[in-house]
């Protein structure tokens, strides 16, 4: 019993493919990082390396405008994540990138993009 891939199926195959290529090339030569954790107005969200590379995509796609979905945030703050007066969030496990990209302009996102976990120097 053979099967045959259809042209819909073989699109399929071939994007994954390629957004997989896409991703492992943009993680080439990054630190080790196991989770991003992203911090506005208090509320935490967590990716992995993978989520948080499509979701920079998306956001430099639509030109900086980005919604963290609140039914996919924390409920509360991880014990490895330390929470500032100043409500940013941070870290002393250099596995885990802790960002607070509430005042990030398209380039400050760009560059996140470009520099997979770099400490950027316009990022804030």
């Amino acid at each position: 019993m053979t099967h045959e891939i259809n042209s819909i199926e073989l699109n399929r195959l071939f994007n994954y493919h390629a957004e997989d290529a896409q991703f492992r090339q943009w993680l080439d030569g990054a630190p080790d990082v196991r989770f991003v954790y992203v911090c506005e107005f208090g509320t935490i969200w967590k990716f992995t390396p993978r989520e948080w590379w499509q979701f920079l995509r998306k956001t430099v796609n639509n030109q900086g405008a980005h919604d963290l979905v609140l039914s996919k945030a924390l409920r509360s703050r991880p014990r490895n994540l330390t929470l500032g007066t100043d409500r940013r969030i941070s870290s002393t496990d250099e596995t885990i990138r802790c960002l607070n990209p509430l005042d990030w302009t398209i380039e400050d996102w760009t560059e996140q993009l470009s520099c997979p976990f770099a400490e950027l120097q316009s990022i804030r």
